[in-house]
């Protein structure tokens, strides 16, 4: 199955098992777009990176080192024939979900997601847009001087104002009102 595919199939099934219906996002940008979270449920901040069997496992290390910083769970969405070469690469709080040859076949939990404890303020806010980080700062009564600097520094500015905690619901909030209204996903 190819990336898109692999995506629909996974909103589906996700979405099937929710007793409240799921946002999704995709392409979340973290660190100003140096990766890309292919998609995340927001309510949950559950990052789910796909591995078509068409894709390398070249980045996965990176991706996830970084994806451990910002999201409370962590997903492997992998095609058989990358399993197990990928388990050992993975923390162990990470879920593992592999995606049938056949199209059609229902997708397969071999590991659930476990909460991670290794976010880090710096990397987290990185998922917020301008106008989004803009809105925090006006909540905490501080704007003037930072609508014109640039977005690393609005992002760091955050991140020293709030507590790991309050950040990550500000964050979870900020990305599910962006997500707000998207029912499915355009592919």
């Amino acid at each position: 199955m190819l990336e898109s595919e692999i995506k629909l199939a996974l909103t589906d099934h996700l979405s099937k098992a929710a007793t409240v219906p799921l946002h999704f996002l995709e392409e979340v940008e973290i660190n100003g777009g140096e990766i890309r979270a292919d998609l995340v449920q927001v309510s949950d901040m559950h990052c789910y990176e796909i591995k078509s069997e068409f894709d390398s496992l070249k980045r996965l290390v990176g991706q996830g080192s970084r994806y451990g910083r910002a999201f409370d769970q962590v997903t492997l969405v992998t095609a058989e024939c990358h399993l197990d070469k990928a388990m050992p690469m993975l923390p162990l709080w990470w879920g593992v979900i592999v995606v049938p040859k056949e199209k059609g076949r229902a997708l397969r939990q071999v590991r659930k997601a476990k909460l991670n404890r290794t976010h880090e303020s710096e990397v987290l806010v990185t998922l917020l847009k301008r106008e989004e980080a803009l809105s925090i700062l006006e909540e905490q009564g501080i704007t003037r001087g930072f609508k014109s600097k640039s977005l690393y520094v609005i992002h760091a500015k955050i991140a020293e104002l709030l507590p790991l905690k309050p950040l990550r619901e500000q964050v979870r909030l900020r990305l599910i009102q962006r997500a707000s209204g998207v029912i499915d996903i355009a592919l």
